[in-house]
């Protein structure tokens, strides 16, 4: 089983263990899981999502490092420092060109906290549209490496001529621009302008803490993500459904409105109907058993995660029958990192083969069946005492974190 081809996705509120979520689950064609995506906010009540733009004061500053800069009372994130940096002052304590602390600066939020991370925070700001980014670390326009050469130079062209003097802004363009007319880009590229000069011409009004500008919503973050040829995305939530199809009338999300559905059933409710308790259940659970009766042992940590692949029922020992377990232990193991939301190192012990053939074998399998997770996976190596090590790129706080947490 390939753990890529998503067939439809499964979105609704409710109530696991005591806790109130917003969860999606995306199945196959068959339904079985292969993603799970799990907040304990509902989608529009995280007043800190990405992107967004707020004044905060710095709290205290790591010399070469970095400085911890409040958003609210009681919320604040990392912002890194590096040399020539550039801020937008609302109130400057004393004459030191240097950041201070209680200094009042203009910051954005790049990254959601993650495990005891703080979220991360930017000082350069960037003011996004469905085609366009308009960036203030840039004097330049970028255009997607994905766009043709002869394309990229009249798209570049094109904004070089509408906005002559880059003075402390660039723009990016994305590789769906070339879906829009010349008028629509210059016309995105205008409102994106007209927006940060609003920003820049108002900012030294701004009190300490108070919120520029909104951020990505949940929805449109998740179906950015979203795979266009998904078939359905499917809740029975009245709040999430609007959202959905507000988003949906977007030129980018247009492709996503006619998969919209919404489960009325409200005798049989749609977390019952896909087993949505169970999926988590399981995902939580340190085993996860495989068709041949060989099991995974999934122990999660602060450092890394350790999986065991247990023959268990499987009594020959045979390098054939190990191979066969591994192979099939390394696609569930693809599977779980997802479904799990495992980051960090992952350390796999695979049942000990002899061949040198076999072995690479299993990393190019395991390295096919990680490449289309959403996340990056690095297959790295065996090391000296014969581990597979891996590591998943940092992103959102695993399932363990948000559901067995406090």
């Amino acid at each position: 089983m390939n753990t890529y081809k998503m067939h439809k996705l499964i979105l609704t509120k409710l109530s696991y263990h005591e806790k109130n979520i917003f969860c999606g689950i995306y199945f196959d064609a068959s339904n079985h899981p292969l993603d799970i995506m799990v907040e304990k906010e509902m989608p529009n009540e995280n007043p800190f999502p990405n992107e967004a733009i707020y004044v905060g004061k710095v709290a205290k500053i790591l010399p070469g490092q970095g400085a911890f800069v409040r958003l609210s009372p009681g919320v604040s994130g990392y912002l890194p420092l590096k040399p020539n940096q550039k801020f937008f002052y609302v109130n400057k304590i004393g004459k030191k060109e240097c950041l201070q602390p209680e200094d009042e600066i203009v910051v954005q939020i790049r990254k959601q906290p993650i495990k005891t991370k703080e979220m991360v925070l930017d000082n350069e700001l960037a003011f996004h549209s469905d085609h366009l980014i308009l960036v203030t670390d840039s004097e330049n326009i970028s255009v997607s490496s994905k766009i043709k050469k002869i394309q990229k130079e009249h798209l570049k062209e094109l904004l070089l001529n509408e906005y002559k003097t880059l003075d402390g802004f660039g723009f990016i363009v994305r590789t769906n621009a070339l879906e829009l007319s010349d008028e629509d880009i210059l016309e995105e590229a205008k409102a994106l302008y007209e927006e940060y000069m609003h920003v820049m011409k108002h900012v030294k009004n701004r009190t300490c803490f108070e919120c520029i500008r909104k951020g990505r919503n949940k929805i449109e973050e998740l179906l950015r993500t979203l795979n266009p040829e998904i078939t359905e995305i499917e809740t029975d939530d009245k709040e999430i459904f609007d959202s959905l199809m507000e988003v949906c009338h977007r030129d980018l999300f247009l492709s996503f409105q006619d998969k919209l559905l919404f489960y009325e059933d409200a005798s049989y409710p749609l977390y019952k109907l896909y087993g949505m308790e169970t999926v988590l259940d399981n995902a939580l659970k340190p085993v996860a058993w495989l068709n041949s009766g060989a099991n995974l042992i999934i122990e999660q940590v602060e450092a890394m995660t350790v999986i065991d692949v247990n023959s268990s029922k499987q009594i020959s020992k045979k390098e054939a029958n190990a191979f066969g377990i591994n192979v099939e232990a390394a696609k569930e193991i693809a599977l779980q990192l997802r479904l799990r939301n495992i980051s960090g190192i992952v350390i796999v012990d695979f049942i000990n083969m002899n061949s040198n053939h076999n072995k690479t074998a299993l990393l190019s399998i395991l390295k096919e069946e990680t490449k289309y997770d959403p996340c990056k996976v690095t297959v790295l190596d065996y090391t000296k005492l014969g581990l597979v090590e891996i590591t998943r790129e940092k992103r959102y706080p695993s399932l363990k974190e948000v559901l067995t947490l406090k």
